[in-house]
């Protein structure tokens, strides 16, 4: 195919390439966008099974991703993200106990967090007085690169070394860690969580609103951004996995799939996974200390039961092998007489090597410890997702090695949530990573 057909090809549906493709359709491009699955959505979709609507991975959106929401407000789908007024989240653990931050809405940010963290029951008055210290440290970071000294630090070491004990980290913050990290707060480096605080208590209120998708997450965007694109004069394939790139001169021209096919473009964007992208033919330029960059896993199970267990959109369980677990009966407003709720575990390094089975065992054995009513429901359907490849494990020494959005060489841009955008490997990364290549293109 000639390059007179397409201006850019963008390897990779899922959310940072078709916000990519989006971005440059938007600009009166002709984009085509290869994806080597037989779905659009990467690492981010949903599909259906024995009744059940299934993410691959549950994910909590935030009034702080703009880009994400810039992205849906383009292809027309905001409205099926909710945004939530009140910033409140509820934790439960072993034996029925509770706690909940709560962040009064009538405070400015980030003072209703500090408000909010100094309700937190679990916490004595004692320990708490190391949130001026952490609120010292975050302020001084408030822009900028986050220093490399900040950056060799684990999480764990970070909160550690601010003076917070180890009863408010596990109550509050290693949470928050695993769930904006999927990590680790011992593997994680401390950059990502703080790039991601930062965003969240730094920049208005409305930043630190949580959302969620009223769908399935396919249905958030996969299609609608499609149809966007083709609307344009573009083109969406799947099942066509990229195998190397055509170098002429010292520039990229386009790509070759594993079938052979040749796709001949002014410009390539790669959103793909580093583990992906290393193995495709590269260009000797292309190579670089990025190709050391390794996966977290996330594991999930969704579940069907015959009575409601929780009243809550989500909860934080604490001291427990599964970290969350979410109302989708509620997030998506179905009308059931039972239940359907997700859990999930983050940084899930074991768990992925675990049978179905076996996970399954975990999580009822969680669910039941924290939330009373669910010893008595009857597990009516359920289905375990692995998902191996889930995001970036955003280990300490990581972030150099993260190549920024929109470089490369001539012909060709890197991109995806794994790429450096100031955000750790989030939707909100993958976004913003695909609108930065498009404008730098």
């Amino acid at each position: 195919m000639g390059s007179d057909k397409h201006d850019a090809i963008v390897l990779g549906g899922g959310f940072a390439g078709l916000s990519c493709a989006v971005a440059l359709a938007g600009k009166g491009k002709k984009v085509l966008v290869l994806d080597k699955k037989p779905h659009l959505g990467g690492r981010a979709y949903s599909f259906s099974e024995n009744g059940l609507d299934i993410d691959n991975g549950q994910h909590l959106f935030m009034g702080c991703y703009f880009a994400t929401l810039e992205f849906l407000k383009t292809i027309g789908t905001d409205s099926k993200l909710d945004i939530y007024e009140d910033v409140v989240v509820d934790y439960a653990e072993a034996g029925g106990g509770r706690d909940r931050l709560s962040c009064p809405s009538w405070l400015p940010a980030p003072l209703h967090l500090a408000a909010g963290l100094l309700g937190l029951k679990g916490v004595s008055l004692g320990e708490k007085t190391a949130l001026l210290a952490f609120d010292r440290a975050l302020k001084s970071m408030r822009t900028g690169p986050v220093p490399d000294a900040v950056e060799r630090m684990t999480v764990r070491a970070w909160l550690t070394s601010l003076g917070l004990s180890s009863n408010f980290q596990t109550r509050f913050f290693d949470p928050a860690a695993i769930g904006i990290l999927n990590d680790a707060p011992e593997v994680a480096s401390a950059a990502g969580f703080v790039q991601a605080l930062r965003t969240m208590f730094f920049t208005g209120r409305e930043s630190s609103r949580f959302a969620l998708a009223k769908t399935g997450l396919s249905e958030l965007y996969t299609d609608a951004a499609r149809d966007y694109v083709e609307a344009r004069g573009g083109r969406v394939i799947s099942n066509a996995k990229a195998a190397s790139l055509i170098e002429e001169g010292g520039r990229v021209r386009g790509i070759k799939t594993d079938m052979d096919s040749r796709f001949e473009a002014g410009h390539v964007v790669s959103t793909l996974p580093p583990w992906d992208l290393k193995k495709l033919g590269l260009p000797a330029a292309l190579r670089g200390p990025w190709e050391t960059l390794a996966p977290a896993p996330i594991v999930g199970a969704t579940l069907k039961l015959d009575r409601p267990v929780m009243t809550e959109r989500f909860l934080g369980m604490l001291k427990t092998e599964t970290h969350w677990v979410f109302n989708k009966t509620l997030i998506h407003g179905t009308k059931e007489e039972g239940q359907t709720i997700a859990v999930v575990i983050s940084g899930a390094h074991k768990q992925i090597g675990y049978s179905p089975e076996k996970i399954m065992a975990a999580a009822t054995r969680d669910l039941a410890a924290c939330l009373p009513e669910f010893s008595k429901a009857k597990i009516l359907a359920s289905k375990v997702v692995k998902e191996p490849f889930a995001t970036l494990s955003p280990t300490p020494g990581s972030e150099a090695k993260r190549p920024e959005p929109g470089t490369g060489m001539p012909g060709f841009s890197f991109a995806g949530d794994w790429t450096r955008t100031g955000f750790p490997a989030t939707i909100e990364s993958a976004c913003l990573s695909g609108q930065i290549a498009a404008e730098r293109l």
